[in-house]
């Protein structure tokens, strides 16, 4: 008993001297801490609560707005919804039943038909997902490339043989083979031609429309290039400064940039030598429809202002012989066709016999085989001798033309005016060019003068001849030009001047054409053309106009634009949007239409009244 009360007690002792370690609080001093700790979670929660509260309020307050006046239409949209679905359902099931009585109703023949139509677009939609997935189209692609270059190669080699044994036979293939493919599809097929010719847009697209897009394309590029800053410096130090002073960069920039000028250059007589020959096959055949014994036989258009009352007013009668060799529309159709795509689109490539022969001036004879450079090279030296002196003049005011007695004391006035500061500088020199411009034009002032039928003479002197000996000027002015950047720049600005022109020309001649049977009959009409022609002509009005026309086509997207997008008027601004703006505005509106129906209405009442 005594040992078992001694452990007792040891446990006693032991078990106060641990609770005396664990150092347990009392229980007024754990109440007062779990008081505080109670107080300090519940201000902790109200300021959390308070938190949300201010950053979800906004939130809460736009959707109570948003639920108070969306919910309305929600439901209004449901029900619509719902009403629709319902309405198209019925739709769906009508429309589904009546196909199914349709399709009992056609016959047999028609039910095959339906199938094969649906199993030849399945078959074609199996064949497109083919096609994709092993590339047939491209691979048919590279087997026409590799067929073409295998014939040009056989093409070629055929004509380095013939240029061995005979240089003209050469130079006469191809034009000898395009004859012979030309003369079998009018044996075998001659309603195709004639279809192409006469009821399709053809040859206005390869005589008119592409190379008026060409040649605004190349306009675009030149005066984008001479527009830069940097491009114009670059040019004009070129000749001054020796390689040895240039930088690497800057030698190599100016070597890309004569380059660029080089293809420019080349891209704009090629150009300039086709739109020659275009207005001279104009100005020929214009001459032609002039002449009484020659319009008889030339197709001409019946409401012409001389193909009605002929010559001075009465209508020639031709024998008949002339009506008997009266060429047909549909024949000269087919012959333009045919000239225009041997003048524009046949290849004619003799790189390889050129350089089978080293001489200079065989290379010289190849090159003149091309069909622009056939026609250029013989009818440009009969533009050149139907103009007067006064026609071949540059378009610089130095010219030896303009040294004449009254022209000195003119220059002498026009000095004197811009030294009293009556006139600048700028303005002297825009007269001396008008002055120098219209010197061309004195041949014809004379048929001003006359009646409409000589004065259409007039019109092609300056609408065709004079403009066509200016740019054969200028196309050998820049063919005979140097190698250097700055007399390349020189002769491409002037070059692009009459390029502006000849795109101006088409446009006019269009509108022309257009109005041709009203103009007939206005009275000196053929006068107005020839001041019309005689201001288009000149510097400031060509260039002016064909930067209207440029702005309106890059506007309406028809040419890609070569300058800022800040520089490009809006669609707002054009001119043809502003005149159909006008000509909107001009007509009656709903309630004035209305107001004269009832005044007529009311009218026709009261005239019925009286009777």
């Amino acid at each position: 008993m005594n040992l078992l009360s001694a452990l007792m007690d040891l446990l006693l002792q032991r078990a106060n001297l641990l609770l005396e370690l664990l150092a347990l609080p009392s229980l007024e001093e754990y109440l007062s801490v779990a008081s505080s700790a109670f107080h300090d979670i519940r201000a902790a929660a109200l300021s959390s609560w308070y938190l949300a509260h201010l950053t979800l309020r906004p939130a809460l307050i736009l959707f109570g707005i948003i639920r108070k006046y969306l919910t309305p239409i929600l439901l209004v949209i449901v029900q619509d919804s719902v009403v629709h679905a319902r309405y198209g359902y019925f739709l769906l099931r009508e429309a589904a039943i009546w196909f199914v009585r349709f399709q009992q109703d056609i016959p047999l023949y028609a039910k095959y038909a339906e199938l094969g139509a649906v199993s030849i677009l399945l078959i074609l939609w199996m064949l497109r997902r083919r096609f994709q997935k092993y590339r047939y189209g491209e691979r048919a692609l590279k087997w026409y490339r590799n067929k073409k270059e295998r014939a040009l190669n056989c093409y070629d080699g055929v004509v380095n043989k013939v240029a061995k044994a005979s240089l003209v036979v050469a130079m006469l293939l191809p034009h000898l083979l395009y004859m012979l493919a030309i003369a079998a599809i009018k044996r075998f097929l001659p309603s195709v031609l004639t279809y192409l010719a006469t009821r399709t847009y053809l040859i206005s697209a390869i005589s008119i429309w592409r190379p008026t897009y060409q040649t605004f394309h190349l306009i675009g590029i030149v005066n984008h290039n001479l527009s830069n800053r940097a491009f114009k410096e670059d040019t004009m130090k070129s000749t001054e400064q020796s390689k040895a002073s240039l930088v690497p960069s800057k030698f190599k920039q100016q070597k890309e940039n004569k380059e660029q000028m080089v293809e420019i250059k080349k891209n704009a007589i090629n150009l300039l030598k086709y739109w020659v020959v275009y207005a001279i096959l104009n100005a020929v055949f214009g001459t032609a429809k002039l002449i009484p014994l020659l319009r008889s036989i030339l197709p001409i258009n019946e409401s012409s202002q001389f193909s009605k009352n002929g010559l001075f007013g009465y209508t020639a009668v031709m024998p008949g012989f002339l009506a008997r060799l009266r060429l047909s529309e549909k024949h000269v159709a087919e012959v333009r066709l045919v000239f225009y795509i041997w003048l524009l689109l046949m290849p004619v490539s003799f790189t390889k016999a050129a350089n089978a022969t080293d001489s200079p001036r065989t290379t010289k004879e190849i090159k003149s085989t091309i069909p622009v450079e056939i026609i250029y090279n013989t009818l440009s030296p009969f533009i050149i001798s139907a103009m007067t002196p006064s026609a071949i003049l540059s378009s610089k005011v130095e010219d030896s033309s303009f040294n004449s007695k009254p022209a000195r004391f003119l220059r002498l006035l026009l000095d004197f005016l811009v030294m009293t500061r009556a006139l600048g500088e700028h303005t002297k020199d825009f007269i001396i060019q008008t002055l120098v411009e219209s010197g061309a034009l004195l041949p014809a002032a004379v048929t001003m003068f006359m009646p409409s039928y000589f004065t259409s003479y007039g019109v092609l002197y300056v609408s065709l001849v004079v403009p066509l000996g200016c740019s054969i000027e200028a196309c050998n002015a820049v063919a005979q030009s140097s190698v250097s950047l700055d007399a390349m720049v020189c002769t491409i600005e002037d070059v692009s001047r009459y390029l502006q022109f000849w795109v101006v020309s088409v446009a006019i001649s269009t509108i022309i054409c257009w109005f041709e049977p009203v103009l007939a009959w206005v009275p000196l009409s053929t006068h107005a053309i020839w001041l019309l022609w005689a201001f288009v002509q000149m510097n400031h009005p060509t260039r002016k106009l064909y930067s209207l026309m440029e702005e309106e086509l890059v506007v309406f997207g028809l040419l890609e634009s070569h300058s800022k997008d800040s520089d490009i008027k809006k669609l707002n601004d054009t001119i043809l949007f502003r005149l159909a703006r006008r000509m909107i505005a001009a007509l009656p509106s709903h309630s004035e239409t209305n107001e004269i129906m009832t005044s007529t209405e009311v009218i026709k009442t009261s005239q019925k009244k009286q009777e």
